[in-house]
């Protein structure tokens, strides 16, 4: 069994005709808790954290199966808002059904939310989103990169887990790369490595290419320029071309 790590996502060779996709995340210090930096409701943090994951598998084409969370925190009543969040995310996708498992700390008193997420997905060989970007593509933000209270205060701004369904299921889009905490530039860089070819950057650009993306707030793609408009139909978020790949 072949065992290999492409970008964020862990690919096991489980067959000739698929592979087995894990990713992992995790979430610290954003809650309701005592000693939490940042003051948000745990449902929400439970909404975004469980998106990342499921975010990672299906820009690179997988089905979502299984979403663990392993929480830091006691079942009652911090647990329970977060596996809430959780669902609230896992029930947005209309095209797999996610099973979801987890723990939770009961032995010692916590004062501070903290979860570890994971997600496994399967995915057809050929229907794998990655190497599939070419010189001339456009490089494409959606989304804006956002963290802490502008994840609060901007939800008409930032990717939902409907909008990475929605576009992994387009066969026009090359690529998708959610934009992690290193910033939209260090995905780029990774995505221009992969395919061997270089960014040409946009002057006019108003996308924060080095901001930390937060919980999969914003995604980087591919896709030929004549496709463009098909995707603006569709997603109803902020949309910016930032350049051209090239060889």
């Amino acid at each position: 069994m072949i065992i290999k790590q492409i970008r964020d996502i862990t690919l096991i060779d489980i067959d000739e005709n698929r592979y087995l996709g894990i990713s992992c995340d995790s979430c610290g210090g954003i809650g309701e808790k005592e000693h939490d930096m940042v003051k948000a409701p745990t449902v929400i943090v439970g909404e975004q954290t469980a998106k990342v994951v499921l975010a990672e598998l299906l820009s690179m084409g997988f089905e979502p199966l299984v979403l663990s969370d392993g929480l830091a925190v006691e079942m009652n009543d911090t647990g329970q808002k977060i596996i809430e969040g959780f669902n609230n995310t896992v029930n947005m996708l209309k095209h797999s059904k996610v099973h979801l498992t987890g723990s939770t700390e009961e032995n010692m008193k916590t004062v501070q939310t903290s979860i570890g997420t994971t997600g496994i997905g399967i995915v057809l060989k050929d229907k794998l989103k990655f190497n599939k970007t070419s010189a001339g593509d456009l490089c494409i933000a959606i989304g804006l990169p956002l963290v802490g209270y502008e994840v609060l205060k901007n939800p008409d701004k930032i990717m939902s887990i409907e909008d990475f369904e929605t576009i992994s299921r387009l066969d026009y889009i090359n690529e998708i790369i959610p934009v992690g905490s290193k910033g939209a530039a260090y995905e780029i860089n990774e995505l221009c490595k992969c395919n061997n070819l270089a960014i040409e950057y946009r002057n006019d650009i108003s996308y924060d290419i080095k901001h930390s993306g937060g919980p999969s707030c914003s995604c980087i793609l591919s896709i030929v320029e004549k496709n463009l408009y098909l995707l603006k139909e569709l997603i109803y978020k902020p949309i910016e071309i930032l350049g051209k790949f090239i060889e």
